[in-house]
C-alpha cells in the first residue's frame, strides 16, 4: 500500500494565517500608494490648468483685450469643437476646453483664479464631488474634507 503524503490541517492553517497577516500589511500600504498618485495627478492638472489660464491671459493681452478679473468654473469634459476661440478675455472656459478638452487625464472640473491677467492659482478635481483636489501654486498634499468649491454665478 502507498502512503499518501499530504498537507496536514495545521499546516494548511498556518499558511492561511501567514497570508492574512501579509494582506494585513500590504492592502493600507498600497492603498496609501494609491491615494498619494491619485493627489499628484490632480495637482499637476491643476498645473496645467494655471498654465494654459496664463498662455490665454497673455494672448488676450497680446491682442489688446486685457483678461477680465474673477474666478472661473470650468468643464474640461466638455470637448470644444471650435477650431478657434475668441481672444477678447470674455471666453476663457472655451479657450480651456479647446486647449484641455482633447487630453483625456486632463478632463474634469477647474476653478481658476484671475486678476487684472494675472493668474492667481487653480484648483482641478475629477467630478464635483471627487476629494482628490489637485491645487497649483501650493500643492495639496493630503485629500481634501470638501468637494471642489464651484465659485458662485457660474
Amino acid at each position: 500500500m502507498k502512503k499518501v503524503r499530504a498537507f496536514t490541517l495545521i499546516e494548511l492553517i498556518v499558511v492561511i494565517a501567514i497570508v492574512a497577516i501579509l494582506t494585513a500589511i500590504l492592502v493600507p500600504t498600497i492603498m496609501g500608494y494609491l491615494n498619494e498618485s491619485k493627489l499628484s495627478s490632480a495637482n499637476a492638472n491643476a498645473k496645467l490648468v494655471y498654465d494654459q489660464t496664463a498662455i490665454y491671459c497673455t494672448e488676450c493681452e497680446n491682442a489688446g483685450t486685457p483678461m477680465s478679473s474673477g474666478s472661473f468654473y470650468v468643464d474640461l469634459r466638455v470637448i470644444s469643437d471650435d477650431a478657434e476661440y475668441s481672444k477678447d478675455g470674455k471666453h476663457i472656459k472655451e479657450a480651456l476646453q479647446f486647449m484641455l478638452g482633447q487630453y483625456s487625464d486632463s478632463a474634469g472640473i477647474a476653478v481658476t483664479s484671475v486678476d487684472a491677467g494675472i493668474v492667481l492659482d487653480s484648483v482641478w478635481a475629477k467630478t464635483e464631488s471627487d476629494r482628490f483636489v489637485g491645487h497649483y501654486p501650493g500643492e495639496y498634499t493630503k485629500k481634501s474634507d470638501q468637494p471642489i468649491q464651484i465659485p458662485s454665478g457660474n
